[in-house]
């Protein structure tokens, strides 16, 4: 692999990482569920993106290479299993509705891998012939779009509260930047999209696409890193902002 190939997703690797071992020190000291669960699923896809550069390394040693990216795509989907469960605890937590939405995008998940397995599609990279592979990824993007809709909505509805003095700008701001997250979450799996295909197409994967995907998921972890981790002065420009106006 060249120096600067799959750059965009090494570097997302290392901020995963970093932000999900924050998230989860930050989640056992507040006793809090919501940020262990995103926690844990970064430090998967961390982990993720070791193995599939190790995988990489390996095309010389094509059964190797298939185990390693195998390894990886399950520890993948034990990351996004944890994700679907961030919106229910972050917006719905107690809602019935809510929980039946998360079990079944999980179950999405876990089927669509078992099934890729099933046809003989293990490492998940032949969408154009494998409808489990389909599957898989609406568990995936809806979790995405959940995370925005709720997002965008809890900040509307904190808006006016926040003119009359009854809750916190930075607080309604937090959930602008999940809205935010979740979108550019749902950019990523359209994008995901085009580079499954164009692997299956060409049996090699696009630096373009890797590097479109890593600079995606940078928006993303940008997003959840200023929800949970904001410096303080962007938090009092926050605050400033909302008053002035």
């Amino acid at each position: 692999m060249e120096a600067l190939e799959h750059i965009g997703s090494f570097v997302s690797g290392l901020l995963y990482f970093a932000l999900g071992f924050c998230l989860i020190r930050f989640g056992i000291r507040t006793r809090s569920a919501t940020e262990s669960v995103l926690g844990a699923s970064f430090m998967c896809w961390s982990l993720y993106y070791i193995l599939r550069v190790i995988s990489m390394e390996l095309q010389s040693e094509p059964a190797l290479e298939s185990q390693f990216y195998f390894t990886a795509r399950i520890i993948d989907n034990l990351g996004s299993v944890c994700f679907v469960l961030f919106p229910l605890l972050a917006f719905r937590r107690g809602t019935r509705w809510a929980k039946w939405l998360a079990a079944t995008l999980a179950i999405c998940l876990i089927a669509g891998t078992a099934g890729s397995i099933w046809v003989g599609d293990p490492e998940g990279v032949e969408p154009l012939t494998n409808g489990w592979w389909w599957i898989e990824w609406l568990g995936s993007i809806a979790a995405g779009i959940w995370i925005g809709v709720e997002g965008f909505h809890h900040y509307g509805m904190t808006r006016s509260r926040i003119r009359l003095g009854l809750c916190e700008p930075i607080v309604g701001h937090r959930f602008l930047l999940l809205g935010l997250m979740g979108t550019i979450w749902t950019l990523l799996d359209f994008v995901v999209v085009g580079q499954y295909v164009d692997y299956w197409a060409h049996h090699t994967w696009s630096t373009t696409l890797d590097n479109l995907v890593g600079l995606l998921e940078i928006g993303a972890i940008a997003m959840i890193w200023l929800a949970y981790f904001a410096p303080a002065a962007y938090q009092r420009k926050i605050n400033a902002t909302a008053i002035s106006t």
